[in-house]
């Protein structure tokens, strides 16, 4: 009940983060006969969007469900019932790796760097948070029944900082691959002694895959991330 919870109050805000960008805004010229015109067709536009409060002078800061079809760059400030996130550090093409039949994609990791308000900030128990988001993809290229569990990774930090993705948060991707089936989601890393922006580089630590004898098939995967600012 906690977990809908919070996917109802905040992971609207994430997925927003995570996808979005600012909108370039575009003018026409209006000649003095089309000025009725206009003006009525800006009053409609402006009653269908009056509850998305965009802001085009301030395209660095957008509500949750501005420009979702963007890609969202580092500085990019969402807004939403849940509070307000800053995109702090984004790294895009991490790379594949590899686990006997298990192949495992690092498509995107982000620091985040925000703060939380309302029902998020309850359920979150605390009004700031900082944390590494990464977005990843998994495929099982063999006929058998594999194990190998992509969002159970550890992560270190250059801070210093050993974590385990946060449960609340993250997509449970399921460990269990019964043949040739593609898996994909998100973990999130809350830190707990560091800020986002001081994260420079991080370590993902995964282990290997295993048959369903539990022997592994495969050799640990770990991925050392430079984060772009």
């Amino acid at each position: 009940m906690k977990r809908s919870l919070f996917i109802l109050f905040f992971g609207v805000f994430l997925m927003a983060l995570s996808a979005c960008g600012t909108e370039e805004s575009s003018g026409s010229d209006t000649t003095a006969e089309d000025a009725s015109s206009t003006e009525e067709a800006e009053q409609e536009s402006e009653s269908s969007t009056a509850s998305e409060n965009k802001e085009t002078d301030a395209p660095e800061t957008m509500t949750a469900e501005e420009n979702e079809n963007k890609d969202a760059k580092v500085g990019d400030t969402v807004t939403s019932e849940a509070g307000e996130q800053t995109m702090v550090s984004r790294t895009d093409d991490v790379g594949t790796f590899e686990s006997g039949p298990i192949s495992l994609t690092i498509e995107k990791v982000n620091g985040v760097s925000g703060t939380l308000k309302g029902d998020a900030a309850a359920l979150m128990d605390m009004e700031e948070i900082e944390y590494i988001q990464v977005d990843m993809k998994t495929s099982n290229s063999s006929e058998d029944h594999i194990s190998f569990y992509a969002s159970q990774a550890v992560m270190t930090t250059n801070t210093g900082e050993q974590l385990e993705p946060d449960m609340l948060m993250s997509d449970h991707i399921d460990g269990e691959y019964l043949g040739q089936v593609n898996k994909e989601g998100t973990s999130f890393y809350i830190l707990k002694n560091s800020k986002a922006e001081d994260v420079e580089s991080i370590t993902l630590y995964y282990s290997a895959a295993q048959n369903e004898n539990f022997e592994n098939i495969g050799e640990e995967i770990e991925v050392d991330v430079e984060l772009n600012k």
